[in-house]
């Protein structure tokens, strides 16, 4: 469960890093044209976020030459790994050849940048996501007893999908990139999942039974421990997406932005 958590957080942010030989160059600021004027610094600092989001939203829907990044919606992962001791039901499932889509349609509810202490307020959300898996192996029980088993096709359906925190910014020891420092009050909300399992046990009315107690039993147990997988999944975002930062010199457009002492 940490490892689809983990991977959700991180889509919209995270487009995967590949050693790379050039650097890119995604936004621009006329340093020229910065007013000392807080309105104006304002003005800048929304179209340079506006650009950087433009550029995500890009890369995960069209891949990056220069990162040797593919295209990342729709995602092609060959294995997931699902553990979910819930007491209830106990899961352990197993996910081969699985297709997301969905993940380039990310919604920016809130992106505020402030430079006085560097840190950057965010609020996203994927509308919906879609996944199918070519086959699944499930082992699992209902309350530590009866045996649960199944092997097949498998399809989720995952909507409403919203993800806060507030990311510290800084800048790296060559002071050429802005990186992240850390994250904090991280929290995220999964307000609809929709499972759809085939041959799980003798299959037929199985199915809809075992669907229906999964799809109850991931919400309750992601939102319950949502503070603990969020702390995690955090240190996991900034280890993972630090060393992309670092191959961009991004630090000269905030250099430009920042308040004068």
């Amino acid at each position: 469960m940490k490892i689809t958590l983990v991977l959700m957080l991180g889509l919209c942010a995270l487009v995967a890093a590949a050693p790379n030989v050039e650097k890119p160059t995604p936004f621009e600021v006329n340093a020229e044209a910065l007013a000392t004027a807080p309105e104006s610094r304002n003005i800048l600092v929304n179209a340079l976020i506006r650009q950087l989001i433009a550029y995500i939203r890009r890369v995960i829907n069209n891949g990056s030459s220069i990162f040797g990044i593919p295209p990342l919606d729709p995602l092609d992962l060959e294995h997931l790994h699902l553990y979910i001791p819930a007491g209830l039901i106990n899961l352990d499932l197993e996910l081969h050849k699985i297709f997301v889509t969905g993940v380039g349609g990310f919604v920016v509810h809130r992106s505020n940048l402030n430079l006085s202490d560097l840190t950057f307020d965010l609020d996203i959300s994927v509308p919906r996501l879609d996944i199918s898996a070519d086959e699944y192996d499930l082992i699992g029980d209902f309350f530590t007893a009866i045996p649960l088993y199944g092997k097949g096709k498998a399809v989720f359906e995952v909507e409403g999908f919203r993800f806060q925190a507030k990311l510290f910014l800084k800048q790296s020891d060559d002071e050429k990139s802005v990186l992240i420092d850390r994250i904090e009050d991280a929290t995220f909300v999964l307000p609809h999942f929709k499972c759809n399992l085939t041959g799980v046990i003798g299959g037929g009315d199985i199915d809809g039974i075992v669907n229906s107690m999964v799809e109850e039993v991931i919400i309750d147990y992601v939102n319950r421990f949502q503070g603990a997988i969020s702390l995690i999944a955090s240190h996991l975002v900034v280890a993972g997406l630090n060393p992309i930062l670092d191959q961009l010199n991004t630090w000269s457009y905030i250099a430009v932005l920042l308040p004068r002492a």
